[in-house]
């Protein structure tokens, strides 16, 4: 299904009853990155699943795509499927989305999880390293794309997993250059969102992998764990929903049953 934002496709699934869950993908995700934890989420919830700008099926807006356009988009789905309560479950990108979209209606949210995702904005260094992977992508681009990509995996997850990340290479690798640089410059210019996530009164979860590079898990710990309802440091690096799917899926269904 899709919905219209600005001219552009939004794609959208819309799966299961019962409380709306929302799940966000990350940056070269789409949709299908939830599909091993689907079976067990649609169960007790409706499930919609949401590919964001210039990713997947949906379309792009030019070559910048911030933070709070994705997160319009995914107002776009939310009003036509006439959704309240909603939570966001956020990986990486896809958590930043839902930073931005709980800036703007956090009336709407029953809670918000971002896995291997920070409210924190992007460091002089990570804006220079995005810098250098637009300018690359213009000529390089599946040889940037592989790169990037093996490199959230330690040598011993690439090993056990191969096929899961074989699959998810093929669908980043789907992902139009356009997609890529616009998504990139959106990343490196968004908010911090600390003040957003302390203030929240809704329930709030971070779960975050041991040996993620991008995203550092003591650091997070240490600045918002007292104001998560639920904070989870899981064996792992920045794909955790791949290199250790069941101890994500414990978390996250943790996370949905909590009382606020």
């Amino acid at each position: 299904m899709t919905c219209n934002y600005k001219g552009v496709p939004i794609f959208y699934t819309d799966q299961g009853k019962g409380a709306p869950v929302v799940l966000l993908h990350g940056f070269l995700e789409e949709h299908s990155m939830w599909s091993s934890l689907m079976n067990d989420l649609v169960s007790r919830h409706r499930v919609i699943r949401i590919d964001l700008l210039g990713h997947g099926q949906s379309g792009h807006l030019g070559y910048i795509h911030s933070m709070e356009d994705m997160a319009e988009a995914v107002k776009c789905v939310i009003d036509i499927l006439q959704l309240n309560n909603i939570t966001l479950i956020g990986h990486s990108m896809g958590g930043y989305v839902s930073c931005a979209f709980a800036k703007a209606y956090p009336e709407i949210l029953a809670g918000i999880c971002l896995l291997n995702a920070t409210p924190l904005p992007d460091t002089p260094e990570r804006k220079q390293l995005r810098k250098r992977a637009n300018h690359m992508a213009q000529s390089q681009y599946e040889a940037l794309v592989r790169m990037s990509f093996v490199n959230l995996f330690d040598p011993m997850a690439r090993q056990a997993h191969q096929p899961a990340i074989d699959m998810a290479l093929s669908k980043a690798l789907q992902t139009p250059v356009q997609g890529y640089i616009a998504a990139n410059k959106g990343m490196a210019i968004r908010d911090n969102y600390t003040t957003v996530w302390k203030n929240l009164s809704i329930k709030k979860a971070m779960i975050l992998g041991r040996t993620d590079w991008i995203v550092d898990a003591q650091l997070h710990k240490d600045k918002f764990e007292s104001y998560c309802d639920l904070f989870d440091i899981i064996e792992g690096g920045h794909m955790s929903h791949i290199s250790n799917q069941k101890c994500v899926l414990k978390a996250i269904q943790q996370f949905l049953f909590l009382e606020k």
